[in-house]
């Protein structure tokens, strides 16, 4: 009798050894996926962060920077690129609205409304400036992270 009951200690001790093992490999598997999401999470809101400015440098590339301004409209700062297409004289706006970039496209004697327009990307602050011909940009993104660009206009 003692042999069996030191061989059913002994099948339960590798069952509890492993039973911890499985415990222990879950718990792993939890940690490094967590840790991963937030890694992604983060490296999309980076991302996103300086799409943002290279959109914005993009527009003002294309524009040749002659026709860009700051203006505020309807309580609203914003960039504004002036253009001409077909005789027909068009404004795009850039502005922080709501806790988003937004961009709206349209001909310059239609009027400007706050929200009106396209989400380009969420951003909790968006601040330009226009010194002669630099223009400086920055923006903080989601995850509190500043970014600024200085653009010279020709």
């Amino acid at each position: 009798m003692n042999s069996r009951s030191s061989h059913s200690v002994n099948t339960v001790f590798v069952l509890l050894i492993f039973c911890l093992f499985a415990v222990c490999s879950l718990l792993l598997v939890l940690i490094g996926a967590n840790s991963y999401r937030r890694i992604v999470s983060e490296m999309d809101s980076n991302n996103e962060t300086r799409a943002s400015l290279s959109y914005i440098s993009n527009k003002v590339h294309a524009a040749n920077g002659g026709n860009v301004r700051i203006e505020t409209l309807n309580g609203q700062k914003m960039l504004v690129i002036r253009s001409n297409e077909n005789g027909r004289e068009y404004n795009t706006y850039i502005y922080l609205y709501n806790g988003y970039l937004m961009e709206l496209y349209t001909k310059a004697d239609n009027g400007f409304t706050p929200g009106n327009g396209d989400k380009i990307t969420p951003l909790t602050a968006f601040t330009m400036e226009k010194d002669g011909s630099e223009l400086k940009l920055s923006v903080c993104g989601e995850n509190r992270r500043h970014l600024s660009l200085n653009l010279f206009l020709s």
